[in-house]
């Protein structure tokens, strides 16, 4: 449960601080259907049947009621059939916890009444050995081939052993990593743009402590290793493996200079009273710990620009405090484990596959997913050309809000132009991120654990025991536990899963000269 708490946590700020375009500055060319007219779904087909396709989304924010949950997947089931002209499946939605993709949702596969439509968060290669996914090659000429035009290289992310499984989320996964800060204490007291990486940013910290002895600047020091891998080239394979730089030979990650010297840091950050003095004993999040002033500045990944970061800052904040923000890495391409595939036991893959093109290529679809139906979850300004919520509403209060789904599954660059959109994000940066972004040499290469299950098992055990204290900078790494956890590792076994991630890498690379 643990560990299923930190990927959830790591989902939360991925997809709160690069969520939903939400800034889109023209509205969809279709027309919301009344989304008070109840769906018929869709017509009969020639044999006299319709295949009900079931999606089981997951969402951060409040699981909405089931009425309004119908009340969107009959306005879904409406543009199908009578603007699409779809009338072999209707779409068959519910809502759950995010928590669900990791506990519920395997073990409804596993009883072979699972979706139809799997959402996955990193455990595409687990799904894949258990046999709880078809392969989608029959489909990628037809039913899929506008997504995969449109994303690209992108879709290696959602390969095995040569065959597409998942198709992976298009999304702004480059981020600009920032260290937000209350202007209102550091503008005089350090010339904030002097600060263009971890070695300068040390360098205002420290004197940010001689003028605020009693103030702490960042909340935790566990993205350090993130920010270390991009200012190094450093690529994770399948978590623990790794290749730096150009080189395609695959090394322990933990191994690697880039973690060690984020865990000496991390360490070295809290002796100095840099960052907050409990670290991986906080329970506070990194949002509610610089919004309610507990701590005055953080490292995020956004894919927005440092001023419009700053300007989300102020509004969101608590205690009326002046944000601004100064980009401190940008990320590298990474090998991406969100998306979408289609379970065994569905009964109508190629309907199926015809829904999950239409995540990534038809806008309306995507808008009443996620942010649900006009009228009960937004309206329009009389031009037509920007939203809000119903009057007395907000996004916690509408009946139907899965806007921190999109992270997972389907076109993230897509989105409906909100009045006020506080989302962290900007499709153009975003893309513009993205195709900046440094390619490692096995981008879109995704290891099978099929053959060191037992190993991989025992390796993400040791993982647990020790990442949370490195990470965190709770203890001194050169003190012995850094070595220690070296040595477990291999005793765990990770030396034969790098050499069996290895075989299979090299024989990736030759199939995709």
């Amino acid at each position: 449960m643990k560990r299923i708490l930190a990927l959830a946590l790591t989902l939360v700020m991925l997809l709160s601080l690069a969520a939903c375009g939400g800034d889109n500055t023209s509205a969809p060319d279709t027309t919301a259907p009344d989304a008070s007219t109840p769906s018929t779904g869709g017509s009969e087909t020639p044999s006299g049947e319709v295949t009900h396709i079931k999606l089981e989304l997951a969402t951060l924010m409040t699981v909405p009621s089931v009425e309004a949950t119908k009340t969107v997947e009959n306005v879904i089931n409406d543009y199908l059939k009578n603007t699409l002209g779809e009338t072999e499946y209707v779409l068959d939605l519910s809502i759950l916890p995010i928590a669900d993709l990791f506990t519920t949702v395997p073990m409804e596969l596993a009883g072979g009444a699972g979706p139809d439509l799997v959402m996955m968060f990193d455990n595409m290669p687990s799904f894949v050995d258990q046999g709880f996914l078809i392969p989608l090659d029959p489909y990628m000429d037809n039913e899929l081939k506008p997504t995969a035009d449109k994303i690209g290289n992108i879709m290696n992310n959602g390969k095995i052993n040569g065959s597409v499984y998942m198709v992976p989320r298009y999304f702004g996964t480059v981020l600009d990593w920032k260290f937000i800060y209350n202007n209102d204490l550091v503008k005089d007291v350090y010339d904030m743009s002097k600060v263009h990486d971890m070695d300068t940013l040390e360098e205002c910290l420290a004197a940010l402590k001689t003028a605020y002895p009693d103030e702490h600047f960042l909340v935790y020091t566990d993205q350090f290793y993130q920010i270390n891998k991009f200012m190094t080239h450093t690529a994770q394979i399948g978590t623990y493996t790794a290749t730096e730089g150009d080189s395609t030979n695959l090394v322990n990650f933990y191994a690697t200079d880039a973690y060690h010297t984020a865990c000496q840091k991390a360490y070295e950050f809290r002796q100095k009273g840099y960052c907050d003095p409990e670290g991986s004993a906080n329970t506070l999040t990194h949002d509610e710990a610089v919004m309610s002033g507990s701590s005055k500045g953080v490292i995020m990944g956004h894919s927005a620009d440092a001023s419009s970061i700053g300007d989300m800052f102020d509004k969101m904040n608590y205690y009326g405090a002046d944000f601004e923000a100064v980009t401190i890495a940008i990320g590298d391409l990474t090998n991406d484990g969100c998306g979408i595939g289609i379970s065994y036991s569905c009964k109508n893959p190629s309907a199926a596959a015809r829904f999950i093109n239409l995540l990534y290529c038809d806008e309306f679809i995507w808008n009443t997913l996620i942010y649900g139906a006009e009228g009960q979850d937004y309206v329009w300004n009389e031009d037509h050309t920007v939203c809000n919520y119903p009057e007395g509403m907000d996004a916690n209060t509408i009946p139907y809000n899965c806007m921190y789904s999109c992270g997972i599954i389907g076109n993230g660059f897509q989105g409906l132009p909100f009045e006020n959109s506080n989302t962290g994000s900007s499709s153009e940066y975003g893309m513009e991120l993205m195709s900046k972004a440094w390619e490692p040499p096995l981008y879109g290469f995704t290891p099978s654990n099929a053959n060191v299950l037992n190993e991989s098992a025992a390796v993400a055990n040791v993982v647990s025991q020790y990442e949370d204290v490195l990470n965190f900078g709770d203890v001194d790494p050169d003190a012995g536990t850094y070595e220690q956890f070296l040595k477990d590792l291999e005793a765990a076994g990770i030396n034969t899963i790098i050499a069996d991630y290895q075989t299979q890498a090299d024989a990736w690379l030759a199939a995709n000269k």
